[in-house]
């Protein structure tokens, strides 16, 4: 498993299926390590030769990493493509991760394919929601704060159903290094993707639930409005973590369009 230099901090990243096929380059939240994706791994290395790794500041990757932002996350990525000799890639990110996505996609043109951006909208959550996850945490560390997150991540009837991904999210985000996350929570109070108009050149889709609370504020069409080529699916009944919700029916999804993005 390679560990790649991105600036100064060293980034655990690990590949998947076989090197001849497309490479697709997965982006995980805030608050995860590369085993979020496991849910669709099978299914997207089927199709893709899949490159995943710990964001900074995350799970195998170094733990004191300071302040950072969207442009330094794009950075390491691609980082993460050079190590691999990879020159373009399709690009798959989450909530965060797609925010990096967005932004790898603007600053970083010609290093990306095609796009999906999951749980993403202009922003990420407004200024006082933001404020009340960095105070709890501040005060009571991730404990403080992982039942509020969890009923924005996940609808209860997903909870219900499936308890025992519900503990494996649950302590992913518990193992979180609360600086890192009160830095990431620092940056996507502030982050927004408004002025990428015209900027991302790659084919998109967007993949939003419909109880995602991010969206009562920030709509997936306004996203969707700043992006040239771009559609959006829209999953009834998942919340922000639509991914782990809907795994089996979005992982196909997701390599038909990297296939054929006018499929849809």
């Amino acid at each position: 498993m390679p560990t790649v230099l991105s600036a100064e901090y060293p980034l655990h990243v690990e590949t998947t299926g076989d090197d001849r096929r497309p490479c697709l380059l997965l982006l995980n939240p805030l608050g995860t390590t590369l085993e979020f994706w496991d849910p669709m791994i099978d299914a997207l290395s089927s199709r893709n030769w899949v490159v995943r790794f710990d964001m900074r500041g995350h799970g195998r990757s170094t733990v004191d990493v300071g302040s950072f932002d969207l442009s330094m996350l794009a950075s390491d990525a691609v980082a993460v493509l050079d190590a691999l000799d990879v020159p373009r890639a399709h690009v798959l990110g989450a909530s965060m991760g797609a925010m990096v996505g967005a932004t790898m996609a603007a600053e970083f043109a010609d290093r990306v394919d095609r796009l999906v951006l999951a749980s993403c909208g202009v922003h990420l959550g407004d200024h006082v929601w933001w404020e009340g996850i960095i105070a709890g945490i501040e005060d009571g560390g991730m404990h403080a704060v992982i039942d509020h997150l969890e009923d924005i991540f996940f609808s209860v009837e997903w909870r219900e159903a499936v308890p025992d991904r519900l503990a494996a999210a649950r302590e992913m985000l518990l193992g979180v290094n609360p600086p890192t996350y009160l830095a990431g929570a620092h940056m996507l109070r502030e982050a927004s993707l408004e002025n990428i108009d015209d900027t991302i050149r790659a084919s998109t889709l967007l993949i939003g639930g419909e109880e995602d609370p991010v969206f009562a504020h920030f709509p997936i069409t306004d996203l969707l409005a700043r992006i040239a080529d771009a559609e959006a699916v829209k999953v009834g009944g998942a919340r922000h973590r639509v991914l782990l919700e809907q795994p089996d029916v979005l992982a196909p999804l997701i390599n038909e369009f990297l296939v054929d993005p006018d499929a849809h």
